[in-house]
């Protein structure tokens, strides 16, 4: 059975560069992002005046360093875990990492929103937002190599149950006779 091809890839290559692009950006987010995480002022929050919705805000902004820090090294190891699952074929870890890839991402926007009014210059804001965007259009993209490559595994260990099933059932105690082939003579596909 030939493989089908999108963009030049099969959907293991492409389910495999969704784990490679997954880490790269993961550890460019934390170099890029660390200053602006980093700058948040959380010396200033007086309990007393605010409400409780500032407050709330402010303790995400305040930890939102070490949030992201968090949710990238999680990020990381599911990644690792998408490789692995393509090199033992299994359809779970496919899974995991796509739930994983939404939830992180969303993460990311509540962060890019709560935490990007402290941020100083336009030119700043800019680029975070356009490097978030680019990378979740990366992710869109390379989700469809993965929830491809998830369906093609998970049809074919489906197909291999029904396989070991019918054999199972079919290795009774006494053998069938042979039935002969219905092909009597070979028709010749040449001129003599």
């Amino acid at each position: 059975m030939r493989q089908k091809h999108w963009c030049g890839m099969t959907a293991k290559t492409g389910t495999v560069l969704a784990g490679v692009f997954t880490i790269v950006a993961s550890d460019m987010y934390l170099i890029f992002e660390q200053k602006p995480l980093r700058s948040s002022n959380c010396t200033e929050v007086n309990q007393w005046n605010k409400s409780v919705i500032i407050l709330i805000r402010q303790s995400i902004i305040c930890w939102s360093l070490n949030t992201a820090l968090f949710l990238s090294c999680i990020t990381i190891i599911i990644s690792c875990l998408l490789i692995y699952s393509v090199y033992a074929q299994m359809c779970r870890g496919l899974m995991i990492y796509t739930i994983w890839i939404f939830f992180y991402e969303t993460v990311n926007i509540v962060l890019q929103i709560l935490t990007n009014n402290d941020t100083s210059t336009g030119e700043v804001r800019v680029m975070r937002w356009f490097g978030l965007v680019s990378r979740i259009f990366m992710h869109c993209f390379w989700m469809f190599f993965v929830t491809t490559y998830a369906h093609i595994i998970y049809k074919s260990k489906a197909q291999g149950n029904i396989i070991f099933y019918n054999r199972r059932i079919s290795a009774g105690g006494r053998e069938f006779p042979r039935r002969k082939s219905k092909i009597i003579n070979f028709p010749r596909h040449y001129n003599e």
